[in-house]
């Protein structure tokens, strides 16, 4: 039955009573009085619509909203990045040609092709091939028959022979990528938080529309019965008065609620965006349902997996241990600054066309490169500083990270703490709303046996409307409370699970 259906029936009621004449009814004016006030008790304002749960709500958040967007495209950005770090270790083909001719006379013609391939190690493979002509050319540029064929490696000695410039970048780019991970739930973390945060501010001011309709209806009925009982000499007449103000104060507080709601309804409609990029609406005759939030604190044989799980996958702390990560990375570097540079290179040589094994041993004695590079400073003042200064930077890093992982573990605490208190206090509340109502209906009977007064029982019947509103409040506080630990710990489907 609607609310409309269930207000005519009330009015219905009320103009029949209005209507009564003594001869047509058989029961006592105190009969009469009973009858009008009984349909008070357990009276409620419809709340019918359609569900729009919070799960619902939250897949079209993630699914559309700009700042949902944003969170993937920043963790696409970090690989893209880490992409470019590989480009580091990318094979390259190079060719040159270089010819000079003057005054009808061919001094020379140069052709070069290498294909570098850089290692993992450190190490670079290189083919190559060499082809020189012309009657004037550089001798250590003669080539033999059709051109000359060289494959050879070079290696490290001393400095970069554990980490240099392009592994060290591949490293710090991979911590950027998990940073960027971690960025990407975080984002999303801090927007499922907010979005709980105000669908359960929009259930809150449903649900207080409703409760203070509720009294609204309560306090139109009992005036219109007052009026009934003036009429039949049962009530004083200034009861009136106490009963239209009551209903005045009650109009005041629903058209209270009726704003706050539409405010709240604005403030999640915020939420929503279409698949084109453009902001939506809430469905038609939506109403909101804590159903998938969940009602309470969380068991307490999940209490260490959740701190631990706070430690391991809160985003911030990831993003800090990126950056310890990097430092790490820049420091093995520093280290390596310290050590002379020294690099081998050999290259065996064939000739174009040749009928021999490359890798024959007593050809490539008398056919190759070979060359030994060594070069170092004598005090290692700038290398010495680098040192210094990553070092610094790494151990900031490392204060930075213990100092989080403690305030995250903090934080966690102070979450679960938060909803095991909600779940005690939720039970009790609740308890307060059934002893307020037994005490209002007991007030009510006195009321018509002529025992109690119109103002006590609006003040009875006031608190049942206000202890139905801190109930609302606290039923409301738990989608804040589980998007805080949510946060905290990096898992969003702590925002969604119901207990």
């Amino acid at each position: 039955m609607t609310a409309t259906w269930r207000l005519a029936a009330l009015l219905l009621l009320g103009t029949a009573l209005h209507g009564r004449t003594a001869g047509a009814q058989a029961m006592s004016a105190a009969d009469s009085a009973r009858l009008r006030t009984s349909a008070l008790i357990g009276i409620v304002v419809d709340t019918s619509g359609t569900p729009f749960t919070f799960p619902a709500f939250v897949d079209l958040v993630l699914a559309n909203h700009p700042v949902a967007q944003q969170a993937r495209l920043v963790s696409e950005q970090a690989r893209a990045e880490l992409r470019q770090a590989w480009g580091a270790f990318d094979p390259k083909l190079m060719a040159s040609w270089d010819q000079k001719r003057y005054a009808g006379t061919e001094y020379f013609k140069y052709f070069d092709a290498e294909l570098k391939m850089p290692l993992p190690i450190g190490a670079d493979v290189t083919l190559a091939f060499d082809r020189t002509m012309g009657r004037y050319f550089n001798p250590d540029r003669r080539t033999v028959g059709n051109g000359t064929f060289s494959a050879g490696i070079s290696l490290p000695l001393g400095q970069r022979i554990i980490t240099d410039e392009r592994r060290t970048a591949l490293r710090q780019a991979r911590a950027a990528r998990d940073a960027g991970d971690a960025e990407r739930i975080g984002i999303l973390n801090k927007l499922l938080f907010s979005s709980a945060k105000d669908y359960g501010t929009w259930y809150e001011m449903w649900r207080r529309r409703a409760i203070a309709q509720e009294g609204e209806a309560l306090a139109d009925f009992r005036l219109r019965a007052v009026r009934q009982r003036v009429a039949n000499g049962e009530s004083a007449p200034i009861d009136t008065v106490e009963a239209l103000l009551e209903l005045q104060r009650r109009q005041v507080t629903r058209f209270e609620t009726e704003a706050s709601f539409y405010v709240a309804t604005l403030n999640l409609m915020a939420y929503l965006w279409d698949d084109a990029g453009r902001p939506a609406a809430l469905p038609e005759n939506a109403k909101p349902v804590l159903d998938g939030i969940g009602r309470g604190g969380i068991d307490s044989l999940r209490l260490d997996g959740l701190l631990a799980l706070a430690t391991r996958r809160n985003p911030d702390l990831l993003k800090v241990q990126a950056k310890v990560q990097q430092a790490e990375a820049e420091r093995l570097l520093a280290t390596q600054g310290l050590i002379p540079l020294a690099e081998a290179k050999l290259a065996g040589l064939t000739e174009r066309g040749s009928d021999a094994a490359f890798f024959n041993r007593e050809r490539l004695d008398n056919n190759y490169k070979a060359a030994l590079t060594f070069s170092t400073p004598l005090l290692f003042l700038k290398e010495s500083g680098k040192f210094a200064a990553t070092g610094a930077k790494l151990e900031f890093q490392e204060f930075e990270r213990d100092r989080l992982r403690r305030d995250v573990e903090f934080d966690a605490r102070a979450a679960i703490f938060e909803l095991a208190n909600l779940q005690r206090l939720l039970d009790r509340q609740a308890a307060n709303v059934r002893n307020a109502r037994l005490l209002r209906d007991a007030e009510q009977v006195r009321f018509e046996n002529g025992e109690s007064t119109l103002l006590i029982l609006n003040l009875r019947e006031r608190l049942v409307l206000d202890e139905a509103t801190k109930l609302a409040a606290l039923e409301a506080k738990v989608a804040s409370a589980r998007g805080a630990l949510a946060l905290a710990t990096g898992d969003r489907t702590l925002i969604t699970d119901p207990r």
